[in-house]
Formats: structure tokens, sequence, C-alpha cells
């Protein structure tokens, strides 16, 4: 085959390879890693996460610890932003809490545990301090006997970033509305939600949308989580299809419910209650 053939079958064999990861995801496998949020008390200093390997190849798995908290960009959408030198006030945890182990063989259908050791510094702070847990795993190709010759392929790795909180003596939160706003774009319901955290710990929480017709009766509602950080200007979108022309409220609460976390684990805060008006039609 001429070199012109051999690259266009190449380039054809990726085609093939990105479509099968779009059109049948669960073809790739996954580490499954478990809590997405570890949470640390001072007294044990003691953490651990689960990982797990589903699939029907092994996963090379590595650990790492770096600051990072989430926040939003100019458009409202939200990441995680990770800081590879954070300052004295940022409350980093990553420096002094370690993996154990920190790479790992997974082979299919295994599980294993990983120990989280955290050793502050002897001054440090009440409050909540935070890192993140980054599982980076990639497939273990087995080099085939005897085959010296050369091939072309592409390595998949998956990333998963949780998060992880320790807390010392007093921890506390709130959180304060600093803007809301919202109204009807095409079939959708936009939001704009501005929140600054207070206290000393993150806030996690959720937050409720709720639309009424002119009978308050509940007609569309939709519940998200939400963790306040640092100060978050949120866009949120929701659709609105199927509702009959007419006049609509919008019920807004924040309030410390979380489904996904256990209850234990959320610190406390007072719950906000907001509502504002939309037209659809």
């Amino acid at each position: 085959m001429s070199p012109s053939g051999s690259f266009k079958y190449l380039w054809r064999a990726v085609t093939i390879a990105v479509l099968a990861i779009v059109l049948h995801p669960v073809m790739m496998g996954a580490v499954l890693v478990a809590p997405h949020a570890v949470f640390i008390d001072h007294r044990s200093r003691t953490g651990q996460i689960t990982l797990a390997n589903p699939g029907t190849e092994p996963e090379e798995v590595e650990i790492e610890l770096k600051f990072g908290y989430p926040t939003t960009d100019s458009l409202g959408n939200p990441y995680v932003e990770l800081i590879d030198d954070p300052g004295p006030d940022d409350r980093s945890a990553a420096e002094w809490i370690r993996a154990y182990p920190r790479r790992i063989r997974l082979e299919p259908g295994q599980r294993q545990v990983v120990r989280l050791l955290a050793t502050p510094p002897a001054d440090l702070a009440d409050g909540e301090h935070w890192s993140r847990i980054i599982v980076t795993a990639q497939k273990i190709r087995e080099a085939i006997p005897g085959d010296t010759g050369l091939r072309a392929g592409i390595t998949f790795r998956q990333r998963t970033i949780i998060s992880a909180a320790y807390r010392k003596g007093d921890a506390h939160t709130g959180v304060q509305l600093t803007g809301l706003r919202g109204a009807v774009e095409g079939d959708s319901l936009v939001a704009w939600i501005g929140l600054e955290r207070t206290g000393n710990a993150a806030y996690l929480g959720s937050i409720h949308f709720a639309v009424v017709d002119e009978s308050e009766a509940v007609v569309r509602e939709w519940r998200t989580p939400v963790a306040v950080y640092h100060d978050i200007n949120r866009r949120m979108a929701f659709p609105l299809t199927g509702l009959v022309p007419g006049t609509y409220r919008v019920r807004f609460e924040l309030s410390t419910l979380r489904e996904d976390i256990p209850q234990a684990n959320v610190l406390p805060a007072a719950s906000i209650a907001r509502s504002f008006g939309i037209q659809i039609g």
C-alpha cells in the first residue's frame, strides 16, 4: 500500500472511532469514582474514595490533588478552576492531603480503596479548606509477544474531578442573593442568578425553580445542585415547550437540600425565596 493510501486508511479508521464514541459512549467503559464529594474531619484527618473498573480491559489510574473550586465564566457557565499556585488566603488543602496509593492498575471488575491522609499545619485556621481530587485513567494495551510492527492508534484518557473538604473547628456557611432575573427566550426560561458566599466554608445546596399558572398550579419545575465557594453569576436555561400562551409566575428557592450528598455533610444555612413574572406568547 502506498504512503498516501496508508494515510487515507488511518484517517478513515480515526473517523470511524470518533463516530463510535459519539454514537455509542457505552463502548468506551470508564473507571467509576465514589463518592463525588469527600469530607475530612480534623479529628480523624482521614478519608477515602473507591475506584471500580466495570470494563473488560485493565486500566492504569493516577490520582493527584490540586487546589480548585467551581466558578462561572463570563457567559454564566459553570466550570472548575484549577490553580497551580494558590495564595495564602485561598484555603487550599491540596499541599497537605495525600492519596495512598497514587498509582493503581485496575483489572476488569476490580475495586480499589484509596486512602486520603491529611497532615495540616499546626496553625491551621478554623473553617473549611479545599482541594480537588483528580482521577486520571487510561486503558492498558498489553504487548503482543513477537509483534514488532508499527501501529497507529488513539489513547483515551478519562479525567474525573471530585471535591475534598477538610473541616476544622467552627465551620459555618451562608449565601447572599446578589442578583436574580429571568426572561423567556424562544421556548426556554433563561435565568441569571448571582450568589455570594458568607462564612468560612463552602455553601452546598440546590436551586429550585417552579413555574405556576394563574391558578397557582405548578406546570413546570426543576431542581439543580449548586456549590458556592466564591462569588458566582450563573446562567440557567429550562424548556417551556408545551405551555399555552399566558402569564406565569416563577418561584425561586435556594436551600441546603441536596439529594446527592448525605445531609450530615451539608452545613446548614438559611433558605432564600423569591419570585418573578414571565409572559409566554
